[in-house]
């Protein structure tokens, strides 16, 4: 995670859990507020990550249709 740079012990906490998750092959949901970080956080679990050589796929939420979204995330339909 050595592309952020904080003093913030918060952000350091979130830092070290999503170093955590990078090491596992868990499936992740990151949540907060627009413009909190959660692409940059989500990215550098990827590039951390043993799924680094496979693509990166960013989805703004917002911009889907509730069902859309569901079928999407969790493979409802």
């Amino acid at each position: 995670m050595s592309k952020f740079l904080t003093v913030d012990p918060r952000v350091k906490e979130i830092l070290s859990v999503a170093e955590n998750v990078a090491a596992s092959r868990a499936p992740v949901l990151i949540l907060g507020e627009s413009g909190t970080g959660k692409e940059l956080v989500a990215h550098a679990v990827h590039v951390n990550s043993v799924r680094s050589e496979g693509p990166f796929v960013s989805v703004n939420c917002a911009a889907m249709p509730a069902s859309m979204l569901e079928s999407g995330l969790v493979g409802h339909g």
